[in-house]
């Protein structure tokens, strides 16, 4: 089960009443986003992906296989995609 916001996946993670739900949605959520990065080459799937990634590195899970991303979003020509391109290259 993939959610699509980040707004979605910080509501999923607030829900988990145990530490075991809480690393089972951020483990399906991480295949999720993996799969997106191999399959989806949209700037905004990318985004959206790279911000869930940087609320889990918050979290304490990690996160490395979303490098490559980071810098790619830290190449576009978006301001907003630069931001947080350059936020997750800092952090991860």
């Amino acid at each position: 089960m993939s959610f699509f916001r980040l707004k979605d996946l910080i509501r999923a993670v607030r829900v988990c009443k145990t530490a075991t739900d809480e690393r089972n949605v951020i483990r399906r959520e991480s295949a999720a986003i993996r799969t997106s990065f191999k399959e989806v080459e949209s700037q905004d799937a990318r985004f959206v992906n790279v911000q869930k990634l940087l609320y889990i590195y918050l979290l304490g899970f990690p996160v490395q296989f979303g490098q490559l991303e980071c810098l790619k979003l830290a190449a576009s020509a978006r301001f907003s995609d630069k931001r947080v391109g350059y936020l997750g290259v800092t952090l991860l």
